[in-house]
């Protein structure tokens, strides 16, 4: 057990990641190359007796492998290196939270065609409300963010307070300003949809008070810290307080 959630075995949680990177739309060769890092780590694990997934093992074997704190505190990182240590990055945040972070996935799953079109739809609804192109943008890019998540997840008939609070989730690492403008975005989103019979108008009010939490002073949202620098500032602090930025959504 770690924080009171049981422990995930290596290979179980490599396949569910696998999974959701090829669900996601990742090309080919990125999957071969993932795949070859997991079969590494896989490795690295079993020689040391370890079946479960442990974060720090995994940060050991990034560091073992190409040498990444050194360099960091040297400035010589590549982006090889990067690479690398976001292999384990992204293994510890799928291990808590079940899904591909936003700042992982930077392109759009297809949708399925009613999706789109509601997509579409509240774009013409923005706009039609005299907001700016910026906003219509973002807020379109957002809506189809989650319009694909909810896809995942019986689609947004079946959207509910645990589905919201689980994409919410996957915002962590974020500045915690963006994601209070993505909140605004999805609040937005779910209220058109809740006037259009898309989701339930309950849904919408309960997203009104869905804010993910951060450690007082902290800039970004995100999971628990275990190495210095760039895995500290890459994922945040862990949540431990109530902290927010507020911004106004209309």
């Amino acid at each position: 057990m770690i924080g009171g959630r049981p422990m995930v075995a290596l290979s179980a949680l490599v396949s569910g990641l696998d999974a959701e990177l090829v669900r996601l739309g990742y090309k080919d060769s990125t999957m071969a190359w993932y795949r070859g890092c997991w079969r590494r780590l896989q490795r690295y694990f079993a020689a040391r007796g370890a079946e479960e997934f442990s974060l720090d093992l995994a940060m050991a074997w990034a560091d073992e492998a190409c040498g990444f704190f050194a360099k960091e505190q040297a400035g010589t990182l590549k982006q090889t290196d990067v690479y690398l240590f976001r292999v384990a990055q992204m293994l510890g945040d799928y291990e808590t939270h079940g899904a591909v972070l936003r700042r992982y996935s930077r392109t759009v799953s297809k949708l399925a065609a009613d999706d789109a079109a509601a997509v579409a739809r509240f774009g013409a609804w923005l706009r039609a409300a005299e907001r700016s192109a910026s906003t219509v943008r973002s807020y379109g890019t957002l809506a189809a963010e989650f319009a694909a998540f909810a896809g995942t997840r019986g689609g947004l008939a079946r959207c509910d307070a645990g589905m919201v609070g689980a994409f919410v989730a996957t915002l962590a690492g974020y500045q915690a300003k963006t994601v209070e403008q993505k909140l605004c975005a999805l609040r937005s989103f779910l209220r058109f949809a809740s006037q259009e019979g898309l989701a339930a108008p309950a849904t919408a009010e309960r997203s009104r008070r869905c804010r993910p939490a951060s450690r007082p002073g902290s800039r970004r949202y995100g999971t628990r810290p275990t190495w210095p620098g760039s895995w500290k500032r890459s994922t945040g602090a862990a949540r431990a307080g109530s902290g927010t930025t507020r911004s106004s959504c209309w």
